[in-house]
């Protein structure tokens, strides 16, 4: 009888294995295989004007303030996604405006995985364009000054330091505007 039972359950780990190989191949290579949208960037369009705001690759200096943004490891504190929730459209939104939800194409130009893992600090997925440099600069210098109760620590080496200031701002103000979304009147640096 114990044979039985030993033989049943190498059968259940074979039966489970197999299945969650496929669930894995259906979910993870399928649809990129199948759905070639995905590796495309994002291009509005508007039936009476055409195509109004498109992803562009990073230019030099947006692609410095990136790797400045992994290598200070923003990403453990601060999500680069705005999901499905209603929660987040309107927390990432703008002058009353509920953002759009990320979607892949958004993320073709990025070369390392930043849409973070944890929210203790802000969703920077729409961040682009509402503040300034000089907002951005007295925050890395101390984020408390204009957020009180903020636990971000200081990053007085970014704000004092013009080029890499200039570099992750330039970086951060590309969050979001690849999508036509937003109303007029904000800050390009």
């Amino acid at each position: 009888m114990l044979g039985k039972t030993d033989k049943n359950a190498s059968w259940f780990v074979v039966a489970a294995l197999g299945l969650f190989f496929i669930g894995g191949l259906l979910t993870t290579v399928a649809p990129p295989l199948l759905d070639k949208s995905w590796s495309k960037p994002f291009e509005n369009h508007d039936p009476a004007k055409g195509p109004t705001g498109k992803l562009v690759a990073y230019t030099d200096q947006e692609m410095r303030g990136y790797r400045i943004y992994i290598r200070e490891g923003c990403k453990y504190c601060h999500t680069q996604q705005t999901r499905t929730l209603l929660s987040d459209t309107k927390r990432s939104g703008w002058k009353g405006v509920d953002s759009p939800v990320s979607t892949p194409d958004e993320f073709v130009y990025d070369w390392r995985q930043t849409f973070g893992t944890k929210r203790t600090g802000p969703d920077l997925s729409r961040i682009g364009g509402k503040y300034n440099k000089q907002w951005h600069k007295a925050h890395f210098n101390n984020p408390r000054d204009l957020v009180p109760g903020s636990i971000m620590p200081p990053f007085p080496w970014i704000a004092n330091n013009p080029q890499e200031l200039d570099d992750l701002v330039a970086y951060l103000q590309t969050r979001g505007r690849a999508k036509d979304w937003r109303p007029d009147n904000d800050y390009e640096q």
